[in-house]
């Protein structure tokens, strides 16, 4: 293993580790990065490559450039190539939680454990403010608690569970109101897990404040973290400021991490003094102001305080390899100036602090979304437009970033915003990445909004909405054709007029499933037929729900949608059905915030379910294929209908069924999605390309899906590989499968 995990190591890159020194809560026992750095290449600012460090297991020949290099930020030169040491994973491993209703206690009871002899292999505590983040892990309220001490050890099992005896004993004479321990490695797993996700969730502690990385990575001697905790609740107090805190404190890193209200003047007009007061407590407990999160622009502004006379060598270093000064310019404070540094020389929250309201507001509600996001980055590991474009502009962090300065005026609508924007396929995925949850989505459909009114909508997404507008579908096809796929019975009864005029279920077909499917309606309708459902359909009738128009930010979708309402009321069901994932949402969703429909929605995987379980449907034909299943954005994010497609596929007999890695919540958008197929169709087909492969990993001969648009670009996805590599794979809805189970 490599031993220095930082929160952040599921996005972490060993580059930014290396440069900044990194490490985390394993540090107490196993050290930080430049501790298995053993090589580095390296450009200096003039072009010369050089190579520092030995794969010898010692060396004591020159300066050692190695570690000069480590946590230089990229001041000195640019790392090329890293040689890094691993370890052995240890045999066994166990994590205690001791819970207590006095974080001064629990700082006393970290002090004992680490001066006892005992060897951790990590030690967090966490405040009250940080606890709500690991409240689902913990499996209770953790309302009442004021502390938790999270303590891990490994290495032999006779020694591990003698020292987690130890620690129990050691936290019952400090009170600890319950403690316990475990060596379950999916229990350990979760719970560091939540711990790492922490920092971004920070944002929600409060409607519209964010986390302010200011004075938050203390480093102090391991018999100080008390009386360090004890001096940041005062300063808490004295200031009238929220200062989470929580740390790596078997090693003396204590986070004193502020909350504010970025756009409270009052507010930032008292973390000032409070963070001189932090900075002078690491000062005068011999400690320092960074321990792991490096320097930076943040540290900047005190790190001469702290380093003092040395200073100067780093600047001396610094003009030797980088006379012109052009790797990282601005950090570390090693450019002199004559005013003296300040922490709010690079202040990004200027103009909402001068425009509390907004100065382009996106709606308060979205405001405090765009606010709440700290660029952590986890978003990366789920946003599919990122994955095949690499872009951070093509990414939710880069949205929400963009959205930030339109929101605060620093820019103002463009194409090139707005090819940012219209390139999301409003998935989700970021917001299930992102330990702080953060509605992307909504951002986006905010500054579609703003795009849209400013004029610049892709001309491709304004084709889409002329074609809504002008046939009543996405396709432009005439009104007459979105029965051509009924079968010929029901065709010829909606064209002599003979549906009943009222029926309890209303099949609402959608645009996707109409003109470009061949199978969906017709398999949908033997089920129903079979299992003896009153229905009716609009027919010719039928238009599109609107759902484009609402994605691409268009001012027409509220008045459309009330003319489709109106056509639905009629009828007089009191139920509709769609096989469509977007009318679904559109319907369920959105449709309510302009008026209520009066009656029950369901998807086909909702009815289909219902009428296999009520015995309605018999499914006696075997379909002997290995069968996976592709979660629709629209219906798994959106409504976390996760079981009952599954459940359907699991009754048709022969189907061998396997999960694709990433299911669920974390599901892979199919990139069909947002009005991106329609804007940039072959960024889509690259993102269905990545869906399909996931399912040729686990062995997959069927994607089924529960919504036509995904069906469709995971078809124009699976023809963008290569024969060779796809194979036969097949793509189906889940109407088609249970419609050939029937017989």
């Amino acid at each position: 293993m490599f031993p220095p995990n930082p929160g952040s190591e599921a996005i972490a890159s060993i580059g930014g580790m290396v440069s900044t020194n990194a490490s985390g809560h394993r540090a107490v026992k196993y050290g930080t990065t430049r501790d298995y750095i053993k090589a580095l290449k390296v450009v200096l600012a003039d072009g010369t490559v050089i190579e520092t460090g030995t794969t010898a297991p010692k060396t004591s020949l020159g300066y050692d450039l190695t570690h000069l290099f480590t946590a230089a930020e990229g001041t000195l030169g640019i790392i090329t190539e890293i040689t890094v040491k691993l370890e052995p994973t240890p045999e066994y491993g166990a994590l205690a939680l001791a819970i207590f209703g006095d974080i001064n206690a629990a700082g006393d009871a970290v002090t004992e454990v680490t001066t006892s002899g005992i060897k951790l292999a990590g030690c967090e505590i966490l405040d009250k403010f940080s606890l709500k983040v690991v409240e689902e892990a913990l499996g209770r309220d953790v309302s009442g608690i004021e502390a938790i001490l999270i303590m891990e050890a490994d290495g032999a099992k006779s020694v591990v569970t003698r020292d987690m005896d130890r620690i129990g004993e050691i936290c019952r004479k400090y009170k600890v109101q319950e403690f316990d321990w475990t060596d379950d490695p999916a229990k350990r797993e979760e719970m560091m897990v939540a711990r790492g996700r922490l920092v971004p969730t920070l944002s929600r502690i409060r409607p519209g404040n964010r986390l302010v990385p200011i004075a938050e990575d203390l480093g102090v001697p391991s018999t100080r973290i008390p009386e360090t905790i004890r001096r940041a609740q005062a300063i808490s107090e004295k200031y009238n400021v929220v200062i989470a805190t929580f740390g790596h404190v078997g090693d003396g890193n204590v986070h004193t991490t502020f909350v504010a209200d970025v756009r409270d003047r009052e507010n930032w007009n008292r973390l000032r003094p409070a963070v001189e007061e932090l900075v002078e407590t690491a000062m005068e407990m011999k400690g320092t102001l960074s321990a792991e999160h490096g320097t930076g622009i943040t540290r900047a502004p005190h790190i001469e305080r702290q380093l003092g006379p040395a200073m100067e060598v780093m600047r001396k270093i610094k003009q030797a390899l980088d006379p012109d000064n052009i790797l990282n310019p601005g950090k570390m404070g090693l450019e002199k100036t004559e005013k003296k540094a300040d922490i709010f020389d690079h202040f990004a929250f200027q103009p909402v602090l001068d425009h509390p309201e907004g100065v382009n507001s996106l709606g308060r509600e979205v405001d405090d979304e765009v606010l709440a996001c700290i660029h952590c980055g986890f978003c990366r590991l789920g946003c599919p437009s990122f994955s095949v474009t690499q872009r951070e502009s093509r990414n939710a962090r880069g949205r929400n970033a963009l959205a930030f300065y339109l929101m605060n005026g620093s820019i103002t609508p463009s194409a090139e915003l707005a090819e940012s924007f219209y390139s999301c396929t409003t998935c989700q995925a970021c917001t299930y990445f992102c330990p702080a949850q953060i509605k992307v989505d909504e951002i986006v459909e905010g500054v579609r909004e703003k795009l849209y009114k400013a004029g610049y909508t892709p001309e491709a997404v304004l084709g889409v909405r002329d074609n809504i507008l002008k046939t009543g579908n996405v396709f432009a096809s005439a009104r007459e054709e979105r029965i051509e796929i009924y079968p010929p019975a029901l065709k010829e009864r909606v064209r002599q007029g003979k549906l009943p005029e009222k029926a309890r279920t209303l099949l609402f077909m959608g645009c996707v499933p109409s003109y470009l499917d061949m199978k969906m309606v017709p398999s949908l309708i033997k089920s129903l037929d079979a299992a003896g459902v009153d229905y009716t359909v609009l027919g010719a009738e039928e238009g599109c729900c609107g759902f484009p128009l609402f994605l691409m930010g268009s001012d027409e979708f509220e008045s459309h949608a009330r003319q489709v309402m109106e056509k639905i009321r009629a009828t007089g069901a009191t139920e509709l059905l769609t096989p469509c994932a977007g009318c679904y949402k559109t319907f369920k969703k959105i449709y309510p915030q302009i008026d209520d429909l009066g009656l029950e929605i369901y998807h086909s995987v909702h009815y289909l379910e219902k009428l296999i379980t009520e015995g309605k449907l018999k499914l006696d034909k075997e379909f002997a294929k290995k069968v996976t299943y592709h979660d629709p954005c629209d219906l798994g994010r959106a409504f976390k209908i996760f079981e009952e497609p599954r459940n359907i596929l699991k009754a048709i007999p022969g189907v061998d069924f396997v999960e694709m890695a990433r299911n669920r919540l974390q599901a892979r958008c199919c990139g069909g999605g947002g009005g991106v197929s329609a804007n940039n169709p072959d960024m889509a087909v690259e993102m269905g390309a990545e869906r399909v492969r996931d399912a040729l990993e686990v062995g997959a001969e069927i994607i089924v899906s529960g919504c036509a648009a995904c069906k469709d670009n995971l078809r124009k996805g699976a023809k963008a590989i290569p024969k060779k590599e796809r194979g036969k794979i097949k793509v189906m809805d889940i109407t088609e499968l249970v419609a050939r189970a029937l017989g």
